[in-house]
């Protein structure tokens, strides 16, 4: 017929458009030839034709696009948040239960301080209480606490202790008295 190798050739290989020059061809978009066409590829597995930052060798970020054309959007983004569950809802998650996602999945917070996620009346800068536990989560028990007693020093060990002299405690400590009477 005067023309060689044309597309109808029994050995003619389909080629994709290439219209973003990727390397990645649009599936929709073919031709058969016998020696790849300018413009074109092999691979058929670009999913966006028309911007060469997506396709299937790219990266994916968090933006609502899927830039690696498998089918999820923003799935193992590089700049993907860390999110920690916060299962008493104190506003303070748990480091142990870190997950990676471009949004915060539900329950989950930025925050990772949390040294008791399950009470919500412990966290980071919490009111610390006679009670035995590390209620502001800087690993010291009672210190400072709100409901602690005032103490007064009794030094001859009377029972009865110097009204100038006291300190606060959640226990009665070695030296002191809870009664303050004490004239000498």
């Amino acid at each position: 017929d005067g023309v060689v190798d044309e597309g109808s050739a029994a050995d003619a290989a389909t080629y994709y458009a290439d219209a973003d020059k990727d390397g990645y061809g649009d599936k929709s978009s073919s031709t058969k030839a016998c020696a790849l066409p300018t413009g074109y590829s092999a691979d058929s597995t670009d999913c966006d034709d028309a911007d060469k930052t997506v396709n299937p060798a790219a990266t994916e970020v968090c933006d609502d696009v899927d830039e690696d054309c498998d089918g999820v959007v923003d799935d193992n983004a590089t700049n993907a948040s860390t999110w920690y569950t916060d299962a008493d809802k104190d506003d303070y998650g748990d480091a142990s239960t870190a997950t990676k996602a471009c949004d915060a999945p539900s329950g989950t917070i930025a925050n990772s301080a949390d040294c008791d996620d399950s009470d919500d009346g412990v966290y980071p800068g919490a009111p610390e209480f006679c009670d035995d536990v590390d209620n502001d989560c800087d690993s010291t028990i009672d210190e400072d606490a709100t409901d602690a007693e005032l103490f007064f020093e009794d030094a001859d060990n009377d029972g009865y202790g110097n009204a100038d002299s006291t300190v606060e405690s959640c226990e009665l400590p070695s030296g002191y008295s809870f009664d303050d009477t004490d004239c000498d």
